[in-house]
Formats: structure tokens, sequence, C-alpha cells
């Protein structure tokens, strides 16, 4: 089915977002750890422990899987890999596709608590703004499953009825 002009500027829209966040975490790397591709050592003129504006005092310390750095450079690689799945489910998946809508909710929302658990730091207002775009990015793609539903909906009795006979 042909997609009308306002689910391409959706699926535009939801790209940008994606992948405005993933460059938002890709410059967090660089202007915290200088872009280092190495986990940060207690070094240089940079103390050990969290980035500046880290963990909260009380908060909660999240234990993290791999060095900050290096989970903000992941970040941003599977933000571009979410995108090209996106634009590429139509084909992949056909009526499957919402599940690469959720993949990427859920992506963001990992995102999202980690963030929350970690302490909400928010080093040059980047935080604030990463956390609006990945909110605004599920609300998108929430629109977008529904559109999908939607058109599977009205597909269906189109489907159902038998054409008109020749005469």
């Amino acid at each position: 089915m042909k997609q009308g002009a306002g689910q391409m500027i959706l699926r535009i829209g939801i790209s940008v977002l994606a992948l405005g966040d993933g460059v938002l975490h890709g410059l967090l790397d660089i202007i915290l750890f200088g872009g280092n591709r190495r986990p940060p050592t207690g070094g240089g003129n940079r103390p050990p422990g969290p980035p500046p504006n880290g963990p909260r005092p009380g908060g909660f310390r999240l234990p993290l899987p791999l060095p900050l750095n290096q989970l903000f450079i992941l970040n941003l690689v599977g933000e571009v890999v979410l995108v090209l799945l996106f634009w590429f489910s139509r084909r992949l998946l056909g009526t499957r596709r919402w599940l690469v809508d959720v993949a990427m909710i859920l992506y963001a929302t990992t995102t999202f608590v980690a963030w929350w658990l970690f302490g909400r730091p928010n080093p040059m207002g980047l935080g604030y703004l990463s956390k609006g775009m990945e909110i605004v990015l599920v609300i998108a793609l929430l629109v977008d499953i529904w559109n999908i539903f939607h058109e599977r909906a009205a597909a269906a009795p189109a489907a159902a009825t038998p054409a008109p006979a020749k005469p």
C-alpha cells in the first residue's frame, strides 16, 4: 500500500529523533571522555568515577556492563541500526513491521531508565535534551504503530469483499 504524506513525515520525524538521540550520545562521549574508545582510567586530568554532573547524591548507582564512554558509542550504533531496520521493515517484515517500532520503543525506554537510575546526569543540558527526544520518539512510534494497525484494519474489509462479477 502507498503511504500518505503524513505517514512519510512521521517516519522521517521518527528517524530524525532516533538518529539525533544517538548523535547526542556520541557527543556526550566526545564531551565527557574526549572520544577515547578505551575505558577511562584514573590518570590524567579526569578523576576516576562518574562523569561531571554524574549521579546525584543519594541516587542509586547503576552497575554498568561496560564503561560509560563505550555505552555512549554503542547507543549511537544501536540507533543507526534501528533506523535502518525501521526503513526496511516494510520489505523485511511486511505486516509485522510494527515489531521494529516496539524494539525502538524498548531501546529508548531502556536508555531513559538507565539514565534515571544512574542519577539523571545533565552535563551542559544534553541529558534533558536527550530524554526529551526519547519521550517524543516513543510517542511518535506509538502513533506509527496505531497507523500500521489502522491501515491493516482498513485493508481487511476491502480484501474480504468479493470483486463484482463482470457481465
